[in-house]
């Protein structure tokens, strides 16, 4: 059909258009206000004047808002500072992964070992009905839960140009979620009332651990997903005589701050969750979930497994120093005796379990006291949980699991 005049008039597009021409003309009535407030004594100002900057201070009025507006980050704000402060977040992840690790929090490793008395509770047999219940949770975490959110894009590395389709489904971070918190409650209940009466379960605890190396200043900001405090400190009863330690390694010509972000924006004292009157302060267990859609490097690069196992030693070192802090004061070097948390990462899939004895805050060098960290990497949970024909599969689960975090509870 042909556009015509009698088309034209009749077209929204056309009708809003002239109605936004008309509008813009409008000429503002007189109403007779101003000169009723001028009658009253009440002084009236043109608002374009008000607006125009003037020499003299003008007292301006404090608009009360849903929330406080942000200081501004600049030499004025209360907590700048000149000297830089070199921050590892829990997003981020180091550059040399362990073994700058190592470095930052001078320790050495003991891999594939842990405390005597966790692998003695590892061993004890769980009953049937705990292990049915763990792959129930396994499947409502991946398989059963309803949330329906885009996943991350799909890429074929043969055809990076192409568009696939996105997927919707169960976001990681939901899945690690519902997983740790099935299978601690799991814990709980299998345990004897008198273990479950004396710990405290917290979720998404910060802490953050202020710390000098070699001149620099050195902050650890990081997020326990679960943190589990017991109303006494943690012990365990190691002998180090026969145990081959992955000495601390030379990272050169690598400095131990790349890829931490210098800030002038922090505070200079060490912040543990818990006041030192709670009676169930003390750390015991610190679960850290591995988000692939939340953890990154800060120059985009893929993270690597090494990356991964570095991050288990930075978070369990950043709630024991702080916690250490809190007890001993910011200026402490060696502890008069050492402090012990246990630290569990997870993907949902794989698990990292570690206990980090801090013996020392003097991280400078790699002589004198050092702080030891034991620790047992990739074990799998199961292999796959989906759907296979229309029916909820679980494949090649792995009963050791349980077994080190119910020995990791009850230690």
């Amino acid at each position: 059909m042909r556009l015509t005049q009698v088309l034209n008039r009749q077209h929204i597009g056309f009708m809003f258009k002239k109605h936004w021409l008309i509008q813009g003309k409008r000429v503002p009535l007189d109403t007779g206000v101003e000169e009723r407030l001028r009658a009253r004594g009440i002084p009236v100002e043109d608002a374009l004047e008000f607006v125009k900057e003037k020499p003299e201070p003008r007292e301006r009025i404090d608009i009360v808002g849903p929330y406080a507006q942000p200081l501004p980050l600049d030499a004025s704000h209360p907590e700048y500072k000149e000297r830089p402060c070199y921050t590892l977040k829990s997003t981020n992840v180091l550059l040399e992964g362990i073994s700058q690790a190592q470095v930052l929090t001078k320790t050495v490793i003991a891999e594939d070992r842990l405390p005597p008395n966790i692998e003695e509770l590892a061993t004890v047999p769980a009953p049937k009905a705990i292990h049915e219940c763990v792959k129930k949770a396994v499947l409502s975490a991946n398989v059963f839960d309803c949330e329906q959110k885009k996943l991350p894009k799909i890429k074929d590395p043969m055809r990076p140009a192409v568009n696939l389709p996105r997927v919707l489904g169960i976001t990681d971070r939901r899945r690690n979620i519902i997983l740790t918190n099935k299978l601690l409650q799991l814990v709980e209940k299998s345990s004897e009332s008198e273990v479950t009466h004396s710990k405290y379960v917290s979720n998404d605890v910060e802490s953050h651990s202020v710390f000098d190396k070699e001149d620099e200043l050195i902050q650890f900001q990081d997020l326990s997903h679960i943190l589990v405090t017991s109303n006494k400190p943690l012990k365990h009863e190691v002998s180090e005589t026969d145990i081959p330690f992955v000495e601390i390694p030379d990272l050169y010509p690598v400095k131990h701050t790349a890829t931490l972000p210098p800030e002038h924006f922090y505070s200079e004292n060490s912040m543990y969750p818990f006041r030192p009157t709670v009676c169930t302060r003390h750390p015991h267990t610190t679960w850290l979930h591995f988000n692939k859609t939340e953890v990154n490097n800060i120059y985009e690069e893929p993270v690597t497994p090494n990356q991964v196992l570095g991050r288990s030693l930075t978070h369990a070192f950043t709630v024991a120093s702080a916690y250490a802090k809190q007890i001993h004061g910011e200026n402490v070097k060696d502890l008069p005796e050492p402090v012990y948390i246990n630290c569990i990462q997870t993907d949902g899939q794989l698990y990292h379990f570690g206990v980090l004895e801090l013996n020392t805050l003097n991280v400078d060098g790699k002589n004198g006291t050092k702080n030891i960290w034991y620790c047992k990497n990739n074990m799998k949970l199961y292999d796959s949980s989906r759907y296979f024909s229309g029916m909820p599969v679980l494949e090649n689960y792995n009963p050791k699991i349980y077994g080190y975090i119910n020995a990791f509870y009850n230690c």
